[in-house]
């Protein structure tokens, strides 16, 4: 029976945001400890569950010890980094002579208040530790797209395995696949992982894997595989543009059992068809008057049009509290508008009321400066609710952070002439039409639905939609990274 060592930690850290992300998060969104790491996450379609469940069927002796996973935010208070440190090496310290490999579940975007590269000093000190113990076993693991991957690393790890898909509903596929690559090296360890680090930073609104360039680099890659047997796998990394890091950026790497060199020579093959698609990866936004002119000159569309508000990304970190879409959408007079704006307050003030009573408030715009200001809103309570639901897609980009169940705290449905407004007290990415449908919300029959993200949403929402604009409007989402005030990245690329 093999034994393996298994931990986790997800934060994609949008390092310009002003509010960090305190243990708090952790504690909201997941943060299990010993067998709560299998009994909590086993079945819920995420990473960590795909690694539990391919175990399992192997019959391998799972330790489990640290599982923490928060919404992506600013930047990580130390105290989450300690508490993770803790639990898993007080679980190496204990079990170290009996395992047979290491498992990690990590985003690989992690920026914490002392350490830019977290996932690299992670991995620096367990390799550390077991060389203390003089312990040689694979430590493998997942990572998302949107990594930052350094090449500290890459060099204190045996394989790491990257989601494929943006957006990312291959996720709990990724961590099997990883899985089952730690098996392999459990059972033959003489493997080696090649970094190719780029000089492009990419916004997210550039990286969708049915777009080029992913498309294109990841075609190329899983041929290179298909062909090549001795390449376990070749990760094509977006990366994260707004951690202000050195490794910041798109970055491409393989594990392979052959020769390094040639192994450098397929990613700089990767690299150049990326290239030659550079400007399908830097793609350009209009503002709201623009792209509402164009809709005004269209033919009347039979379905939901979609605006999408890059900038308030929520599944990139910002507060999802933007107005700089709704406010001016609604000043045109436009009637049949969906909308969800993250706003606590306004949801608790809306939990005061009842269902059917009117209501003024100030929704939104609260908590920076960066993201528009709070907007009045008259309306109807159409209903209230503790904003709990189920992913209608299991495989959904909202699965590979949170799992099948998400908790949008309480919540209120608004309701005026113009607009039905979904307020919610969590943060909840746009990444599963469940979300609006829990509530009552049939998005279906919208003429506009803002919708705060770059590429997570498609899978659920271009089914229902005639038309989509990414529109371009405040927030520290942005996709023209020019806006933002980077200090690291020296020699990096961020626009053509």
């Amino acid at each position: 029976m093999r034994t393996v060592l298994l931990a986790g930690i997800y934060h994609e850290t949008h390092t310009f945001l002003q509010q960090k992300t305190g243990l708090d998060a952790f504690e909201q969104m997941a943060l299990n400890q010993g067998d709560a790491v299998i009994s909590n996450n086993l079945g819920n379609g995420s990473p960590t569950d795909g690694f539990i469940s391919h175990a399992q069927a192997e019959g391998w002796s799972i330790i489990p010890t640290i599982q923490m996973a928060a919404m992506p935010s600013g930047t990580v208070e130390q105290a989450a980094i300690d508490l993770f440190r803790s639990k898993l090496f007080a679980g190496l310290e204990q079990h170290v002579d009996k395992l047979d490999g290491i498992y990690l579940v990590l985003h690989g975007a992690m920026v914490s208040v002392d350490i830019d590269d977290v996932e690299g000093e992670i991995l620096a000190e367990v390799q550390a530790f077991l060389k203390r113990a003089k312990r040689n076993i694979p430590v493998a693991g997942v990572i998302d797209l949107h990594a930052n991957v350094s090449a500290k690393m890459l060099e204190n790890s045996d394989c790491l395995v990257s989601y494929r898909e943006n957006p990312h509903t291959d996720a709990r596929q990724a961590a099997v696949r990883g899985a089952e690559l730690l098996g392999n090296l459990m059972d033959r360890p003489d493997v080696t992982q090649v970094h190719l680090a780029t000089k492009y930073v990419f916004p997210p609104t550039g990286l969708g894997t049915s777009s080029n360039p992913m498309k294109a680099a990841l075609a190329q890659a899983r041929a290179i595989e298909a062909a090549d047997s001795e390449i376990l796998c070749i990760n094509v990394m977006g990366g994260y543009a707004y951690a202000d890091i050195a490794d910041c950026g798109y970055s491409l790497n393989c594990c392979t059992r052959g020769d390094r060199a040639k192994a450098m020579g397929y990613l700089e093959q990767i690299l150049k068809t990326t290239e030659s698609w550079l400007k399908e990866a830097y793609p350009a936004e209009r503002n709201l008057d623009a792209v509402l002119a164009d809709i005004d000159a269209d033919p009347p569309a039979d379905g939901p049009i979609l605006l999408i508000e890059a900038a308030d990304n929520i599944g990139g970190g910002t507060p999802g509290d933007a107005t700089g879409i709704l406010a001016p959408l609604l000043a045109t007079g436009r009637r049949g508008i969906i909308a969800i704006i993250n706003d606590p307050a306004a949801a608790q003030l809306c939990h005061k009321s009842k269902p059917g009573q009117s209501v003024t408030l100030s929704i939104g715009g609260k908590i920076d400066r960066h993201h528009g200001e709070p907007m009045p809103f008259t309306g109807t309570i159409e209903s209230l609710s503790d904003g709990a639901f189920e992913l209608e897609n299991r495989r959904s980009h909202l699965a590979s952070m949170m799992g099948t169940h998400i908790e949008m705290g309480p919540c209120a449905v608004l309701r005026n002439e113009q607009a039905i407004v979904l307020v919610t007290s969590r943060k909840t990415p746009p990444m599963d039409l469940g979300q609006l449908h829990s509530q009552g919300i049939n998005v279906e029959k919208a003429r506009y639905v803002v919708v705060k993200a770059a590429v997570s949403h498609r899978e659920a929402y271009d089914p229902i939609a005639v038309r989509s604009y990414n529109v371009d409007s405040p927030g520290l989402c942005t996709s023209d990274l020019r806006r933002l005030p980077f200090e690291k990245l020296s020699g990096k690329q961020i626009s053509l």
